[in-house]
């Protein structure tokens, strides 16, 4: 018997081993301390926390930096001996930056700041094929002990009320470690958030601040013990009380105390029009009907999605409400998704700027009050049941493709895809874009009168309508190379025959998917997890 039980064990393990090499591993580069200058001096310090490493085709490095302090560019051995990026392969200037290691071989990356890559700001790694080796253990994205903290809870970085003590109070009790991440939501264009010195903190002062980030919601790294000074640039913000310290240790957190979730358990996230989302209805009533019998309360999100470059989201007053006039818009955002918190009770008023729109209907009335929501009333869900996800070309993402013009019409074929699915286009900002198109423009390349194009990626586009969808990158060379994909989409649920899609969710701000694996992979680690416990359940018995 005891034989047996050994036996089944060992079988079970092989299994978890199987199915978890199937897998694409995320590497967070330095683990806590980031991506940027090594401190004292140390010039090995990304050779020393990549040796030892096993990385693989489909693994995903994460490189965690301040926007405007550093980046991640992509270069050649030359480059990388000499702190060359005059030609880089690809350079990523957003962190967090997201790289999938979809190739074996070496690869290079330096920090294209001068003086950052001969400081020691470079890394070499080397990817190869096949499964790790035992006994490996790779760096993991967040470490346990880490925390993220919403800055002001449900309230959000803002200038707050009557209360100049709010974000003192708020920080009051916490206990703040190297790698936890501070989130401060503000609406972009309408705050920011400025990390300075003591004195500039005191001064409100941030004349010569050390970092400054302006689209929220902006994700900080605690990546240095001491104290942390953050505050809001915008005149007469930080006087008012938007301002934040914080006393960062090393260590994990006192036992006993409970750190600020992200989203309190009473709030809701809403996305408007449901899987119609923010466009122009064929219904003047339609965003009324929408909001019609929800209930909305201080905390809650809405979610408007929507092409960037088609339309917009400007919060307006009651009387541009009514006249379709945001000549002066509380804010508006340009780029979709837009995510607006609603962070005050009583009557909210959203419409699309672009002329026209408003006026047939493209605009949104919530009343908001403060407490739970009422029960018995579900609130709109941000993706229905039915709808998915589709990492466009799975781990190889948006790009040429190696010697097959027809690499994305095989990775489109047989998938079902249905109304309210969203495409999401891996590609590196300024190397790709992803261009909606005519049929005609799609068989001629031509991206001359698109219908839209996301220069950004990951570039994410909801597929809002029945009957075909063309894409292509624009990038003089790349269609024609076969960086081009066409969708047949219909309506309803899909068959129950439809694959599994390149990933199982949407990559939200906060969370990550298990990156390099296809569908092919998911089934194979599937079938063989249910054979080796069949084989350890019969040993059992």
């Amino acid at each position: 018997m005891g034989g047996k039980s050994t036996m089944a064990a060992l079988l079970v393990i092989l299994a978890a081993n199987l199915l978890q090499s199937t897998y694409g591993r995320t590497y967070t580069v330095g683990d806590s301390t980031g991506w940027g200058i090594p401190a004292n001096n140390n010039d090995d310090f990304y050779d020393d926390w990549a040796d030892n490493k096993d990385f693989l085709v489909g693994d995903v490095l994460v490189f965690n930096f301040t926007n405007g302090q550093h980046n991640v560019v992509e270069v050649t051995e030359v480059g990388y001996d000499a702190c060359n990026a005059a030609n880089p392969v690809s350079t990523v200037s957003t962190g967090p930056a997201r790289i999938t290691l979809n190739r074996t071989g070496e690869y290079y990356f330096i920090c294209g700041i001068p003086g950052h890559c001969s400081a020691g700001q470079k890394l070499n790694v080397e990817v190869r094929n096949g499964n790790t080796t035992g006994g490996v253990t790779p760096s993991t994205p967040v470490t346990p002990t880490t925390t993220t903290y919403t800055v002001g809870d449900s309230t959000g970085w803002r200038v707050p009320t009557n209360n100049d003590d709010f974000y003192e109070d708020w920080a009051d009790n916490k206990h703040f470690v190297v790698g936890d991440v501070l989130v401060f939501n503000f609406t972009t264009g309408q705050h920011n958030v400025a990390e300075v010195t003591e004195d500039a903190y005191d001064d409100c002062n941030t004349a010569n601040a050390i970092s400054t980030l302006t689209t929220g919601p902006a994700r900080i790294t605690l990546n240095k013990t001491g104290d942390h000074y953050f505050i809001c640039s915008v005149p007469g913000h930080c006087s008012a009380g938007q301002k934040l310290k914080v006393e960062v240790r090393t260590g994990n957190t006192t036992g006993g105390v409970a750190p600020s979730p992200p989203v309190t358990p009473s709030t809701t996230t809403f996305t408007v029009g449901d899987s119609t989302g923010w466009r122009v209805p064929t219904n003047d009533d339609f965003y009324e009907d929408w909001a019609d019998h929800k209930h909305f309360v201080v905390g809650d999100v809405l979610v408007f999605n929507f092409t960037t470059g088609q339309h917009n989201v400007a919060e307006v007053t009651e009387d541009g409400y009514d006249d379709c006039n945001a000549a002066n818009a509380i804010s508006t955002l340009t780029t979709g998704p837009a995510r607006i918190t609603l962070n005050k009770t009583g009557d909210n008023y959203f419409i699309c700027s672009v002329p026209g729109h408003c006026s047939a209907g493209q605009k949104l009335k919530v009343e908001v009050r403060t407490g739970n929501t009422t029960g018995g009333v579900a609130p709109s869900p941000p993706v229905t049941p039915s709808t998915t996800t589709f990492t466009v070309g799975d781990s190889t993402g948006w790009r040429v493709p190696t010697n097959n013009d027809d690499f994305y019409e095989d990775w489109a074929d047989h998938k079902d895809f249905v109304v309210g699915d969203v495409l999401v286009f891996n590609f590196t900002t300024g190397q790709h874009n992803v261009a909606e198109v005519t049929e005609d423009g799609y068989d001629d390349c031509n991206a001359a009168n698109a219908i839209s194009t996301l220069t950004t990626g990951p570039a994410r586009i909801t597929l809002n309508r029945t009957g075909d969808h063309y894409f292509i990158c624009s990038i003089p060379g790349h269609c024609s190379a076969g960086q081009k994909l066409k969708v047949e989409v219909r309506n309803g649920n899909r068959t129950s025959t439809s694959p599994t899609p390149g990933t199982p969710s949407a990559a939200a701000p906060g969370t990550s998917s298990s990156p390099g694996t296809n569908s092919a992979s998911s089934h194979v680690a599937t079938l063989s997890l249910v054979f080796f416990m069949s084989i350890a359940m019969t040993l059992f018995c």
